[in-house]
């Protein structure tokens, strides 16, 4: 079957080489997972809490009834995804626009069409839909550009393969997209199919990577690899191979994350047996070479993790977050960032009908943070249908027969979580906007290029590289409470992707400030760390060290505090 990027859609997972489907190992049950978000314990640090109930994002408004009409059922929506922008609101206050996109169209070889809505308030609510060009989730560039890549490359030559990329400006947010095409290169083979699945990931040094699975000659099956650009997105050379075929089973969609200490994390979906399972790898090299692969393990339970369409998140609070599904829709969670256990398995949505399990909704997810310790995760109340031999719609996965808890509607649907943390986190910026918390410092340095730079930038909740405070050099940022508060620990994350210093000083005057509270050296963050304080303060002091190497447009030191925390 020949795959182009002009006409096609999702692909059906049916439509795959026949092979001998290749069992569990003897003994080993597939997980089951529980359904109860409950709310955090005192013992449960890392707990995720259900912070809202399903919202609907398509239809829009909200069904008004449990079961479509037959016309409505031909309204189609699934496979969803969801990206967060950091935006300016009026007055130059920081701010997010959610974009939530998903398929409109069968799950066929077909005219690829998608939808996509905005939230300005969090993901709380969506307002009406329209069409975006985008598949993927985009990611925001170094350079200010969102970059997103359509989801089929097509095969231009044995070694070669033509790639759709979008991107749009920081001033435009994803309100219109520019399409150009960049050339894969490959060292083996290819043969057509294959898919450039996930978000893009950039390193500190520029390097845009994507993951694609693709077919080749050798094998006549997928594999799932790492392309990298160093020319922001004109070529792509395959820097790595994540997941290779052998014993009849192949790897299709690899979602790539950096995870808190800087290694690449890849979860990678396995076919060819009786169900679709997961497993991962790890680079400490930009993704040119990869552990061995391993199955996804949860913390306490012996069985083998099922599920499609993996999507890691590590979110501001650094947190490592894993979403999949089929059956169902589940989150899972790596409290140290790293993902090498997952713990706290949770379903967090579903559509059944009593019949199979796999009915109901597609599993195919997307999650994206909307705030240091909240997120979102978007799921399709139902799997898009393809088509029959005799070409009536094939609607096996999501039959009109009223079984369904949520009805037969083709939507979107949006969950909200927030991620409990130890002690009572203070709202620095709502504090500082009552006056209870006043701010001085001379990181000042912005750009009307970079309107998140800023002192506020420090205390918005966002990790984005350009979303700081900035100073050409050495930096102070002091903060002056109204009152001596009890603190118990410090979240910093300091010039993301690059090694910096900070220390940290605690004084009940403003005047006497002695040693530092809190003392670190040539660390790199990608999230924000946590050190304890235990002290009583009115006034505390941040001194940034200056590095080096840095962006032109600041100057050649330069040091940042992308984000800072207090509990008490």
């Amino acid at each position: 079957m020949r795959v182009t990027a002009a006409v096609v859609t999702v692909m059906s997972m049916t439509a795959w080489p026949d092979t001998e489907p290749v069992p569990p190992p003897a003994g080993t049950p597939y997980c089951v997972l529980s359904e109860d978000v409950r709310p955090a314990g005192p013992d449960g640090t890392y707990l995720i809490d259900s912070a809202s109930s399903p919202g609907w994002i398509q239809p829009q408004p909200a069904p008004p009834g449990r079961e479509p009409t037959p016309s409505e059922r031909l309204a189609f929506a699934g496979f969803p995804n969801v990206s967060v922008f950091d935006v300016t609101g009026p007055g130059g206050v920081p701010a997010q626009k959610v974009m939530t996109t998903y398929a409109t169209n069968l799950d066929e070889v077909i005219t690829l069409m998608n939808g996509a809505a905005i939230s300005g308030d969090g993901g709380v609510t969506f307002g009406e839909t329209g069409e975006t060009p985008l598949r993927e989730s985009p990611v925001e560039l170094h350079d200010g550009r969102y970059f997103a890549t359509e989801y089929y490359p097509d095969r231009t030559g044995p070694y070669t393969a033509r790639l759709g990329i979008l991107t749009s400006s920081a001033v435009r947010a994803g309100e219109s997209w520019l399409r150009t095409e960049a050339t894969l290169h490959t060292p083996d083979e290819l043969m057509n199919g294959g898919a450039a699945y996930g978000r893009p990931v950039q390193l500190a040094d520029g390097t845009i990577l994507v993951t694609v699975y693709a077919r080749y000659v050798a094998t006549g099956t997928y594999q799932a690899e790492l392309y990298a650009s160093d020319d922001g997105g004109v070529t792509f050379h395959r820097r790595g191979v994540i997941a290779r075929p052998a014993g009849g089973l192949w790897f299709t969609e690899a979602s790539v994350a950096q995870a808190l200490d800087g290694s690449l994390l890849a979860v990678v979906r396995r076919d060819g047996a009786k169900y679709s399972t997961l497993h991962q790898a790890r680079s400490h090299d930009g993704g040119r070479t990869w552990t061995p692969l391993r199955e996804v393990r949860f913390a306490g339970m012996d069985c083998v993790v099922r599920g499609v369409a993996p999507r890691l998140l590590l979110t501001p609070g650094g947190l490592l977050v894993l979403s999949a599904g089929r059956p169902d829709n589940w989150l899972a969670v790596s409290p140290d960032g790293l993902g090498e256990e997952w713990t706290e398995p949770r379903v967090t949505y579903h559509n059944r009908d009593g019949i199979w399990d796999a009915h109901g909704s597609s599993g195919y997810t997307s999650i994206a943070a909307v705030g240091p310790h909240r997120l979102i995760q978007v799921v399709d109340n139902c799997k898009l249908p393809g088509t029959g031999p005799d070409g009536t719609l094939n609607e096996t996965a999501c039959p009109a027969h009223g079984k369904f808890e949520h009805g037969g509607w083709y939507g979107i649907r949006r969950l909200l979580f927030t991620v409990a943390t130890p002690g009572r986190r203070l709202d620095l910026d709502a504090l500082r906007r009552s006056g209870e918390l006043r701010v001085s410092t001379t990181m000042n340095w912005t750009s009307p290029y970079r309107p998140r730079s800023g002192p506020a930038g420090a205390l918005d909740g966002s990790t984005g590289y350009w979303s700081s405070a900035v100073a050409t050099g050495v930096g102070s940022y002091e903060l002056h409470f109204d009152r001596p508060r009890r603190l118990s620990r410090i979240g910093l994350s300091l010039r993301p992707g690059h090694p910096a210093g900070a220390r940290v000083y605690a004084s009940a005057d403003g005047r006497s400030w002695g040693e530092p509270v809190v003392t670190i050296r040539d660390r790199t963050d990608h999230a924000m760390r946590y050190s304890v304080l235990d002290r009583t303060a009115r006034h505390l002091r941040i001194i940034t060290d200056p590095t080096l190497d840095c962006d032109p447009e600041i100057g050649a030191s330069c040091s940042m505090l992308n984000e800072v925390e207090l509990y008490s």
